[in-house]
């Protein structure tokens, strides 16, 4: 079964040209030769969230693609396929209306996907999700590794023989690589059951073709894979009570395992959907976060815990213990290593063999804090994710209204001079109310960070430590919200709206609005409950952002709905419709009596930043992180410590650097981007200027930083005039992030010794500088992020 070139041909020009959009629908291309050859391979791959979506037709739904020449699929994926529940089409009933068997039941082995394929040379082409060939010189590269060991399982002359196959059947292997001495997941793998496990062959066709499970076992045991357990159903109500009296033990056959991959048909079409289990897995990874955070440096008893609080606080009690008797453990754990081993410890210092009897544990734990009147008082803080014009204030002044000790705090109806700031006053009225609608736009991540962190800080003032503080995410702008779009709808109602609020003024000031609103649009950074800050929360509820009719109102009752469903507690009794309707009429009819001067009061105290910089997309820039050292060690533990900046920006020139011949470049910056609007302390002004930045190199200062050395190919005036701008370090850069006691201005510092002799970009490889080991990584493409704002910064 092979694709006509002219279909793959233009596929690939759909994939190029979709490298061009800002954001639904866009590919990431990157392009590496296969391992031992000159042969130049194409990945592609989209957005994780674009997958599956109606509104966004992609070319090719494969999640793992890789093309030759432009007229030739050499790797092909499975269909991006999602958990029953996930979306409308794997709802069980839908799944059991829509789908036709047999439905065969892989288990879901725990490890890292492999694609493995021929070349028309007779070159064998391993790859990871996204890559292959050589990477990193010295972090994980999931592709080798999949090499090594197959070269290890099925020896040099049958893997020239499996290519030859491949090639000719047009066939890609789809594998998972569990080896625990590699890198750990969550299930252990003893070097006993180590190796590739084979779950699927595909045909490297544009439309998801695969073969039917038995005959994919029967080709593992033929050319020495490791083959996975599967079982046949015909009937799909039938295989759904099996799948739910499976997730009551978390386990198959005594086994634990993740879950299952359902493999069946729809509309005659291959169609794949998943069944995984919640618990004990999303107990294992609450422990191995837990763990990180503790690492890192947060007390025990500061330590973020979402869920089954008590048996992960007597988890974290005992890893303390062990890493204070055994710190090797410690050093393994930092490493990405022993995670499971100390998991298991802790299971046999409870007697216990299976995660899911530590949850009943934690029940039983939990009753007896209620019998003895320890249970903690639990309250709320409602935290909006959005920008200007979402409705925020309406929905949260609605929510207030229909609940009187929902307290509203609105940042915007806080003096810039006052003591207290929105943290302080949501911290006292949490002393004598059970919810704080925390109304601030919180459109950075850092900004969402900020929360925790300072509440964390101060709670002790305010509050009782008996009471439990959780964090209700309120998402105003979901995914499928183009930046244009958010454009147009926020600055259409803020418009509609006019002057009836506290700081922005259209009438008054169109062009300050729209300065103000694009600089919140710029630094919005979405959601992301993936990873840090954004992980702390205890609950998210999406909204909906639309022109048509009133959301706002939409997304009262969203809330309302939501919140009496997962904390009954809180809203036992939903308020009625009518009720509703009549509070959220209120709201609209609200008028500030606090006028808060956004205006450049800067200018009347002619007081000069602190330092400029040019504000980098956030998203583009771990993108190039992802392309190019994702699985680097050092990256790795950066992530794993939470030490990956929350902004990204290249500093243009800093006060504390104005000294000697730079004072006048300090000078010359000043007059040119001029004062901002100074705030205060930890404001910046987004400034009517931007900028073109070209990524250049990765460098990585072992155990010190990551930086990326960039250049600022042009800065333009607010007229689009292209200003005569000299930033005042010699290398520009941008801080990925800093262990510990390093600082950031230290990027600069690895930078000059860098090139203390040679201006000329350096090569791939290490040098040595000093006392310090640098290792430089070539971006592989040519990667531009254009008009980056710049800004103004107050410290």
């Amino acid at each position: 079964m092979r694709e006509p070139e002219s279909a793959v041909i233009r596929l690939c020009q759909e994939l190029n040209e979709a490298t061009k959009l800002k954001k639904n629908g866009r590919s990431i291309k990157f392009t590496n030769n296969a391992t031992n050859t000159n042969i130049p391979i194409d990945s592609w791959k989209f957005l994780e969230w674009d997958y599956g979506k109606e509104s966004i037709k992609l070319p090719i739904q494969a999640r793992g693609l890789f093309t030759v020449n432009d007229d030739t699929i050499a790797v092909r994926g499975y269909d991006k396929f999602f958990n029953v529940d996930e979306k409308p089409f794997t709802k069980e009933k839908e799944i059991i209306r829509s789908t036709t068997g047999p439905y065969d039941v892989t288990l879901k082995e725990n490890g890292c996907i492999i694609f493995i394929s021929g070349l028309k040379s007779g070159d064998i082409i391993v790859c990871s999700k996204h890559s292959t060939g050589d990477r990193d010189q010295l972090g994980r590269n999931h592709a080798k590794q999949g090499e090594i060991q197959l070269l290890e399982q099925l020896g040099k002359e049958k893997v020239s023989q499996l290519a030859k196959y491949l090639y000719e059947e047009n066939l890609t292997v789809v594998a998972e690589l569990c080896d625990d001495e590699f890198e750990e997941h969550v299930l252990p793998y003893p070097k006993d059951k180590s190796g590739l496990y084979v779950h699927g062959l595909n045909y490297n066709t544009i439309l998801f073709n695969t073969v039917p499970i038995a005959q994919v076992n029967e080709f593992s045991e033929k050319w020495g894979f490791k083959s996975v357990q599967f079982l046949t159903f015909d009937d799909s109500r039938k295989l759904f009570t099996f799948l739910h009296q499976c997730s009551e033990t978390g386990t198959y056959n005594g086994r634990e395992v993740e879950g299952f991959v359902i493999r069946c048909h729809r509309d005659n079409q291959d169609f794949f959907f998943k069944y995984k289990f919640e618990q004990p897995y999303l107990l294992y990874r609450q422990f191995r976060e837990c763990t990180k955070e503790y690492i890192s440096g947060t007390p025990i008893h500061s330590v973020r815990i979402r869920k089954n609080k008590e048996i992960t606080r007597k988890y974290l009690e005992f890893v303390e213990e062990l890493f204070t008797k055994s710190p090797e453990f410690k050093t393994e754990f930092e490493n990405g290593h022993g995670i499971i081993k100390v998991r298991q410890l802790f299971l046999e210092n409870l007697h216990e063999s299976n995660g899911m009897k530590l949850l009943e544990l934690d029940t039983l734990l939990s009753k007896q804090m209620k019998d003895l009147n320890l249970d903690p008082v639990v309250k709320y803080v409602f935290v909006p994710v959005a920008t200007i014009g979402c409705g925020k204030t309406t929905v949260f002044n609605t929510l207030s209204l229909l609940f009187p000790n929902w307290i509203h705090i609105q940042n915007d109806n806080i003096a810039k001079k006052a003591k207290l700031k929105i943290t302080d006053l949501t911290l006292k009225a949490l002393d004598n109310n059970p919810v704080v609608l925390f109304d601030r736009n919180n459109s950075a991540s850092r900004e969402r960070k900020q929360i925790f962190d300072t509440i964390d800080q101060k709670r002790h003032t305010f509050i009782d430590d008996e009471v439990e503080i959780r964090y209700i995410a309120v998402n105003f702008i979901g995914n499928d919200v183009s930046e244009k779009q958010l454009w147009d709808i926020t600055f259409n109602r803020v418009k509609k709206r006019g002057d009836n609020h506290q700081s922005i003024k259209p009438d008054a000031d169109e062009d300050l609005v729209k300065s103000i609103m694009k600089g919140f649009i710029q630094r919005f950074q979405p959601l992301d409950i993936t990873k840090g800050p954004d992980s702390a929360f205890d609950h998210v509820i999406n909204l909906k952002l639309t022109e048509q009719g009133s959301s706002s109102l939409e997304n009262v009752k969203i809330i309302i709905d939501d919140m009496h469903k997962k904390f009954p507690d809180l809203i036992p009794n939903k308020p009625s419709e009518e009720l509703i309707n009549e509070k959220f009429n209120e709201a609209l009819n609200y008028k500030p009596t606090f006028i808060k001067d956004m205006t450049n009061g800067s200018q009347k105290r002619a007081k000069d930043p602190t330092y400029y910089g040019i504000s980098m997309n956030y998203a583009k820039i771990i993108e190039s992180l992802t392309s190019h050292i994702k699985t680097h060690e050092q990256f790795i533990k950066l992530q794993q410590r939470n030490y990956v900046q929350d902004e990204f920006h290249v500093t243009l020139g800093h006060v504390a650097s104005a000294k000697g011949e730079k004072k006048k470049q300090w000078k010359d910056l000043v007059s040119k981007l001029g004062p901002g609007s100074g705030e205060d302390k930890q404001q910046r002004s987004m400034l009517e200027f931007s900028a073109d930045v070209k990524l250049l190199q990765f460098v990585i200062n072992q155990d010190k930083l990551i930086c990326i050395k960039v250049e600022i190919i042009k800065i333009y005036g607010k007229d689009g005039t292209i200003l005569d701008i000299v930033p005042m370090n010699t290398h520009n850069h941008v801080t990925i992030g800093c262990f510990p006691p390093t600082k950031a201005f230290e990027s600069n510092v690895a930078l000059e010794e860098l090139y203390r002799e040679d201006s000329g970009l350096k090569s791939d490889g290490v040098y040595h500088c000093g006392n310090d080991t640098l290792e430089v990584i070539n971006l592989k493409e040519e990667f531009i992020l254009e008009y980056q704002k710049l800004f103004a910064a107050y410290q």
